[in-house]
C-alpha cells in the first residue's frame, strides 16, 4: 500500500465524490476508481456503498479514511522532522530585528561553525519570536533583552540612529535633534533597515519618505540628492561621512538600542561557543 493510496482514499472522504476528488488531485476518475478497488483487495474487506450512480464509503472505509489522514498526517510531520534536523546539522538560520547585528553575528558564526550554512533574515519582533519558538531560526536578534525562562541570552552591541544632512540644510549646525522635531520633513528611507523603519514612521507621521529598496539605488541618491536621510554610526563606520554631509544625533531614547542575541535553552550547548565567545 503506498502513501498515494492513501492520499487517495483520503480525497474522496474530504471530498465525497470520485470526480472532485480526482479534480483535487489532478487524477482522471477511472485511475482513482482503480485505486479505490485495489484498496478494498489489499484491505480484503468491502469499503464503499455502491449504487448506480454513487459511490460512499461504509463503516469499514470511514475507519480506513480516518486512519489514512493519520498516517499522512504522520508522514508529513516525520518529513519536517527530519529536514528540521537535518537543517540544525547543517544550516544555522538567523532572524535578525536589523542588518548591521546579523551581518557582524554571522561573521563571526562563519568562524566558528565551519562546516554549517548560516542564513539570514530581517523579520518583525512578533516574527522573531514566533519562529525561534517554531525552530524556524536557531538564533534571533533583538533590540532589547528578553526575560522568557526558555532563551538564553547575550547582548551582542549597540547601535545609534543618526540624521544626515545635506550642509546646506537649516538644521545641519544643529547639535541634535529629535524624530519630532524632524516631524514633517521630506526624508530619504531605505527599505532594508528591519525595526528601524518602524521607528521613524511612528515617530514622522507627518513625513514623507522616499523608499529605496535597492542600496545601490539609495547609496546613489544620498550623493546627489538635497534630501536628509538616517545613517547610523555603525553604518558610518563602513563607508564614513561624505565630505558635504553633516552628521547629527537624534536625542530620542529610541534612537540608541543594545541588541541581544536569542537562542532557545535546550540549543543552549549547540551555540555554546558563539554564546560564550568574548
Amino acid at each position: 500500500m503506498e502513501l498515494f493510496d492513501l492520499e487517495q482514499l483520503a480525497a474522496f472522504s474530504d471530498y465525497g465524490t470520485l470526480s472532485k476528488a480526482a479534480e483535487k488531485l489532478h487524477l482522471s476518475q477511472p485511475t482513482l476508481t482503480k485505486t479505490m478497488k485495489r484498496l478494498e483487495e489489499e484491505f480484503q474487506v468491502s469499503l464503499f456503498i455502491r449504487s448506480k450512480n454513487k459511490l460512499e464509503l461504509n463503516e469499514n472505509g470511514k475507519l480506513a479514511a480516518e486512519k489514512a489522514h493519520k498516517i499522512l498526517s504522520d508522514s508529513k510531520e516525520m518529513i519536517q522532522l527530519v529536514r528540521s534536523f537535518d537543517r540544525d546539522r547543517h544550516t544555522l538560520s538567523i532572524g535578525s530585528c536589523a542588518p548591521m547585528p546579523v551581518f557582524l553575528l554571522s561573521q563571526r558564526a562563519t568562524n566558528l561553525y565551519k562546516n554549517l550554512t548560516i542564513t539570514s533574515e530581517l523579520r518583525g519582533i512578533s516574527d522573531l519570536i514566533a519562529g525561534l519558538l517554531a525552530e524556524k531560526y536557531q538564533i534571533i536578534i533583538l533590540p532589547y533583552k528578553p526575560t522568557e525562562k526558555e532563551f538564553v541570552v547575550k547582548e551582542c552591541g549597540n547601535e545609534t540612529l543618526f540624521f544626515v544632512f545635506p550642509k546646506t540644510h537649516r538644521y545641519a549646525q544643529k547639535k541634535e535633534l529629535s524624530l519630532d522635531d524632524m516631524d514633517g520633513e521630506n526624508m530619504l528611507l531605505f527599505s532594508g533597515i528591519g525595526f528601524w523603519h518602524d521607528i521613524v514612521s511612528a515617530q514622522m507621521p507627518h513625513s514623507r519618505f522616499l523608499i529605496q529598496t535597492e542600496r545601490f539605488d539609495f547609496n546613489e541618491l544620498t550623493r546627489s540628492s538635497i534630501l536628509p536621510y538616517f545613517a547610523t554610526d555603525a553604518t558610518l563606520r563602513f563607508s564614513g561621512i561624505p565630505d558635504d554631509r553633516s552628521i547629527v544625533p537624534i536625542s530620542d531614547n529610541e534612537a540608541s538600542v543594545t541588541y541581544y542575541m536569542v537562542c532557545l535553552s535546550d540549543k543552549r550547548e549547540h551555540f555554546k561557543a558563539l554564546f560564550h565567545e568574548k
